[in-house]
């Protein structure tokens, strides 16, 4: 089973890695069609994996033939919450891949393939004497993208502070951020003014980089610091894991829900 969650898995990083090559490429229809539908599938993980936890709950609080379980499982509205949380996700993806300079990035992601499902393996072994059969593989799952989570930020941290950056300390902070927001192309004109905010927002981290922190004697804020200027990478890898996370979802659906076979 480990094995196969990992091929399917790995669809995701090489999905990506030839949106990396292709992505300033396409047009605006594409673009929008790409967005929304990354966003959807975001959506469907996150939408059934809210609604087995309801169901886990109502199963054990209310009785089925009760009104209030068929309203409270769970339904459109939560759907649409979703959605509306994962759109900009989604396209704050699609943004990163057009933008990536890096292999390190796309290299990461690759290696945290069987790392997710390692990690969820673990997590599933060490719940087995605490957690119900129905409930363990979602609270391994969540652990485990918990965890993930907190080791790419690390990493890409630490990748931060040995990269070469374009030197800024001559400029002011505007005209850095009007500088790398014009070095951006793409061929959809609404990819190209994301990539241009995107760069925008680079760009000011970068010269808050040069321009503050050198200031900062202690090697440790200094550290602090570049972590805090790459926090907003965080939303670059959830992105990601989120889409992994919904990969696993639609895979063992069945047997995560209640009514389904035990794993």
């Amino acid at each position: 089973m480990a094995l196969n969650d990992m091929l399917w898995l790995l669809t995701v990083p090489v999905f990506l890695i030839v949106l990396s090559r292709v992505g300033v490429l396409l047009p605006d229809t594409a673009v929008a069609v790409l967005v929304l539908g990354l966003a959807l599938f975001m959506t469907a993980g996150i939408w059934l994996r809210l609604v087995l936890r309801r169901r886990i709950f109502l199963a054990g609080a209310l009785r089925a033939e009760s009104p209030w379980y068929r309203r409270l499982r769970g339904g459109p509205l939560m759907a649409l919450v979703a959605l509306g949380g994962a759109i900009p996700l989604a396209a704050i993806l699609v943004v990163a891949m057009a933008r990536v300079d890096a292999p390190h990035l796309l290299l990461g992601m690759v290696l945290n393939v069987p790392v997710l499902v390692l990690l969820r393996e673990f997590w599933s072994r060490r719940l087995a004497s605490h957690a119900v059969p129905r409930f363990r593989a979602m609270l391994a799952l969540r652990l485990a993208l918990a965890l993930n989570l907190g080791l790419l930020f690390l990493a890409l941290a630490v990748a931060a502070l040995f990269r070469t950056y374009p030197e800024l300390s001559g400029l002011t902070l505007a005209e850095a951020m009007l500088s790398e927001a014009g070095r951006q192309e793409a061929t959809s004109g609404l990819l190209q003014a994301l990539m241009q905010l995107a760069a925008a927002k680079d760009a000011m981290a970068w010269w808050l980089g040069q321009q503050v922190l050198p200031g900062v004697i202690d090697p440790g804020l200094q550290v602090a610091g570049w972590m805090v200027l790459v926090a907003t990478d965080l939303l670059v890898v959830w992105s990601y894991l989120l889409i992994c996370a919904s990969v696993l979802t639609v895979l063992h659906w069945r047997a995560w829900h209640p009514g389904g076979h035990r794993e």
